[in-house]
């Protein structure tokens, strides 16, 4: 897991106990300073990541969209109808080319956007969607797919095209480990980012809650 999904999480931890204490204890000012206090502590932290306050963050936003469509993408992928033929007609894995090509793009978009931003959000999450591939390197190429040395997916057409479904729907299904690998990848991207940038704004409270 990287280094600055470990400090989200780590903040969370931290920041969730604090503000249970402060319920009921029905608001303390000494805990609400250390509230306080560590938020200010992880702004600079994701700030040194690479996640300002000032100027433009559109490109982090980017990153966040571009990561939401590669989880959207890959959980088409669990559509039956990808996967099974029509009542009274032969199977036609047009649908699933469509959607193994449309995840494929959505993937690489994420790595795009990644490379372009830069710093630590870049190298940590690239890591763990490498990782991920990697782990099911073998998998991945039984269908078609590689890795190139820009980290982005290549298709083989002709072997997509022959690999069985049962085989892509086992590696790009909500209940495969690749799956569950990307949408925790994906999730920490959208909290880390849509915190700092709340925290960026003013708009959150103590207990750290956008307002």
């Amino acid at each position: 897991m990287s280094t600055i999904h470990n400090s989200m999480e780590y903040y969370q931890s931290n920041q969730g106990l604090l503000s249970m204490l402060n319920s009921k204890k029905s608001g303390n000012a000494l805990i609400d300073q250390i509230i306080s206090s560590n938020d200010l502590k992880f702004q600079r932290k994701m700030e040194s990541m690479g996640l300002s306050s000032k100027g433009s963050n559109s490109k982090y936003k980017t990153v966040d969209k571009s990561a939401t469509n590669l989880l959207d993408a890959l959980s088409k992928m669990d559509d039956k109808s990808l996967y099974e033929a029509e009542n009274g007609k032969e199977y036609d894995n047009a649908g699933l080319l469509k959607g193994v090509s449309n995840f494929v793009t959505a993937y690489n978009s994420a790595i795009t956007n990644l490379t372009k931003c830069g710093g630590a959000l870049n190298k940590s999450f690239q890591t763990e969607f490498v990782e991920a591939f990697k782990a099911k390197k073998a998998d991945f190429e039984n269908i078609g797919i590689t890795m190139g040395s820009d980290n982005k997916l290549i298709v083989d057409q002709e072997k997509l095209s022959a690999a069985k479904p049962e085989d892509v729907k086992a590696l790009l299904g909500s209940t495969s480990s690749y799956y569950k690998n990307i949408a925790s990848a994906v999730d920490s991207i959208d909290t880390i980012i849509n915190k700092a940038l709340a925290m960026g704004s003013g708009n959150y409270n103590a207990k750290g809650v956008m307002l």
